[in-house]
């Protein structure tokens, strides 16, 4: 895969990965969700490049949810 993306605040290339971070994402509603926050690696850099829902948490919260309707609960 050729890694074609830059950094927007330092302009290089993020070639050994990003770092991930937890972030508390709020909803509209009042809802509170588990997020993560890509940043630039670049020690001098840390840019936000982008958030999202953690798709970890994401998992865990439906299999809870699917296991606690199959008891009845």
């Amino acid at each position: 895969m050729i890694k074609t993306g830059k950094c927007p605040g330092c302009g290089q290339v993020p070639t050994f990965g990003v770092k991930v971070q937890s972030v508390d994402i709020k909803a509209d509603g009042g809802n509170t969700y588990v997020g993560v926050m890509y940043v630039c690696p670049n020690m001098q850099c840390h840019t936000i490049l982008g958030v999202g829902v953690d798709p970890l948490a994401l998992k865990a919260d439906t299999v809870a949810a699917v296991v606690k309707k199959l008891r009845g609960r």
